[in-house]
Formats: structure tokens, sequence, C-alpha cells
């Protein structure tokens, strides 16, 4: 635990990378204010810094508390390059739009949910189409119901779109069931070994609170919120296998997700508006590959030394590419570093189809061509 000073210092080090779990009043953005001054006082630019939040107010507070700390403020507040990830995002499109897949800067829009609906609407208006009818007659004929769901897969298309041309079978969908419900399982027991879903159903209300009648939640467990929530999660899960009519039903979406994806197209060119996930995606189509990059791509790479990203779990498939592509030429030893920090137990943004799983596996596999040594912010830090 980050407890005491010399245990900060250790994560403070600017020749390390490191991912730092911290919950919420650990003092993280303390922490991450303090590692940024740390590698300004060492970089030859203070361009070479790139720091990513995941809200805007979350940017200007620590620009705020950065400045507050530089004697030199005034001379070098425009060059901190401290931005949410979609600023950074929206920055890469505009710099090279033909590979981006843009022409004009459209609108990023924060909620899309008209634009999917649309999208979705004109997708189920083929009544010829077989896997139309397939869906609906699951649904009663429910076209509006159909639609929901159609627009639901939309907003959620940064998780399945890249595998969208080869849909996953029945057996490895369940097996992904199952995986995702032992996950979930294994969280819940870290945090508590008698946790399952038997006694997430003693513990909690069918509303997911705390049960006080008439047998309450033990009073060791009361006002624990990240296990309350890995409870919830447990209570929440889907089944572990499909019933026939339901994998019908699912096969028959699934055939309808790149036809979605399309008319989704078709309405971002004629509102000339688009939704984060459009913007990120362009920006990792910016960047080419690790193996085959752009010159936007080998440009950035000489500029930026150090990135740092608050919230880490609030990440999303393509954001992750995006931060993997920009730290892919790295080497150990060559001066540059990761410094992530984040809470699996926490996504404050699943609307943006945030995925905790990338938390987990950057603790794993580290990011891009870093690797990551793993630090717990479980006691408060103190600036």
């Amino acid at each position: 635990f980050l407890s005491d000073a010399r245990a900060r210092e250790a994560v403070l080090d600017p020749t390390r990378s490191f991912i730092v779990q911290a919950p919420a009043g650990s003092g993280k953005t303390s922490l991450l204010v303090a590692r940024f001054l740390k590698l300004l006082a060492l970089a030859n630019k203070p361009e070479e810094i790139l720091a990513i939040t995941f809200t805007r107010k979350a940017a200007a507070e620590m620009r705020k508390r950065v400045l507050e700390k530089l004697p030199n403020a005034g001379e070098i507040a425009h060059r901190l390059r401290i931005q949410t990830i979609d600023a950074l995002s929206a920055s890469l499109t505009r710099q090279m739009p033909v590979l981006a897949r843009f022409g004009a800067q459209p609108e990023i829009v924060e909620d899309a949910s008209e634009l999917y609906l649309e999208a979705a609407f004109k997708t189920l208006g083929d009544f010829g189409n077989p896997d139309v009818v397939r869906v609906l007659a699951h649904l009663d004929n429910n076209l509006s119901a159909a639609a929901g769901l159609l627009a639901g897969m939309l907003q959620k298309r940064d998780q399945w779109l890249r595998n969208a041309g080869n849909p996953p079978t029945r057996e490895q969908l369940e097996a992904a069931l199952v995986s995702e419900r032992n996950r979930h399982l294994d969280l819940a027991k870290a945090l508590d070994p008698r946790a399952s879903e038997d006694f997430a159903k003693e513990v909690l209300t069918k509303t997911g609170e705390w049960r006080k009648r008439p047998k309450p939640a033990p009073a060791d467990i009361v006002g624990n919120e990240p296990l309350r929530l890995a409870l919830v999660a447990l209570l929440t899960l889907p089944p572990g296998k499909y019933q026939d009519a339901q994998w019908e039903a699912l096969e028959a979406i699934l055939a309808l997700l790149l036809p979605a994806v399309k008319q989704l197209v078709v309405r971002f060119s004629e509102t000339n508006q688009v939704d984060f996930t459009h913007i990120a995606q362009g920006a990792v189509h910016a960047l080419g590959a690790a193996d085959d990059p752009s010159e936007l791509l080998l440009s950035l790479d000489q500029k930026i030394s150090h990135v740092l990203v608050d919230e880490f779990q609030d990440t999303s498939q393509s954001q992750w590419r995006l931060l993997s592509l920009l730290t892919s030429g790295w080497q150990p030893g060559d001066g540059r570093t990761v410094f992530l920090v984040g809470d699996p137990m926490q996504s404050i943004y699943r609307f943006r189809e945030a995925e905790v799983g990338l938390y987990l596996r950057a603790r794993r596999e580290g990011l891009g061509g870093v690797a990551l040594a793993r630090r717990h912010a479980g006691a408060k830090l103190h600036a």
C-alpha cells in the first residue's frame, strides 16, 4: 500500500513505468500531478509529456494543480499536454483526415442514441431480409423493441466491430458468458470470500441495496460499496447457456450488425455528426499499425516520451488500441515511460464502452511496448 513517503517516491521514479490501483479518495490526482511535475523537471520540452483524462473537468483540475506548482506557469501553460482522450483522438483525425476516414470535421455528440435508433429502424425496414423476419418474429413483431436492441448494439460497437465479419459461434459465446461469470465471481470473492450468487440474494434487496429486513445484511459488509457493486453484478449477469429460441434470434441479430453499422455511417454523413467511438476509431486508423505506422505515428513517436492516464479502467477497445499504438515503438531502457492509474472495481463510463478487462490486461501484459510495475494505493496518499 502506498501509505508512506518511501512507497510514494517509488511510483514517482521517472525512469520506470507503473500501473497503480487507486480507489476513490486515495489521492490519485495528487499522485498524477506529482509524477507530471517530476517528469516536467527532466524533460527537454513540456510537449514530451502527455497526460490523459476522461472528462474535461478532470483535465482542467489537473492542469490547474500543475500550474499552481510551477514558478514559470505563465510561460509554458500553453505547452502543457493535459487533455481528454476524446480531444486527443479528435486532434489526430484533424491532422490526417484522409487516413482517419473523415472529410470536414463533424460535430461530436455526447448522446448519439437518436442516430443509433434511426439507423436501426432503417436496417429493420428491409422486410424481405429473412434475418429481419426472424428477429421480429422472436419479439412478436414489435418493431420498436427490435430497433432498441439493435440500437443498443450500435452503441457498443467498439466491443464487437472488429469481429463482425466473423461472428462467434454459439459455443464460443456461451464459453465467454461462463468466463465472464467466473471473472465477476473472482472479483467479488477477492472482496469477501463468502461472495456468491446465493450470498448476494441473501444480503441484497431486489433493487440492489443492503437488506435491512427481515434478515439484515451482516454489519461487517454494510457500507462496503465495492462489494455491493460486485454482488449486484453477479445477480445481473445473464445465464451461461442460451435457449434454442434465444440463439436463433441472436444469430439473426448478429447478421444484421454490419448492415446497421453501414446505416449508421450514412446517418453520420447526412447529419455531419459522429459519436465518440467513431472519433476514436478514426484516430486509430490515422496512426496505422505497429508494423506499418503512418507518418503521423512516426512523428508522434519522436515527440512523446511519457504518457500518463487517469481512470484507466474507463478505457474502451479503440482507446486501448490508440494508446498501444502510441507506445508500440518504445523500447526498454530508452527513457520513455507509461503511468496508468485506475480502479478495476469501478467504471464511471460504462455508456462509453469502457472495459475494466483492459485494466486487468494492462496489469498482465503491459501497454504497447512497455512493461508495467504494479502498485496498489489502498491507503490515502498525502500531497
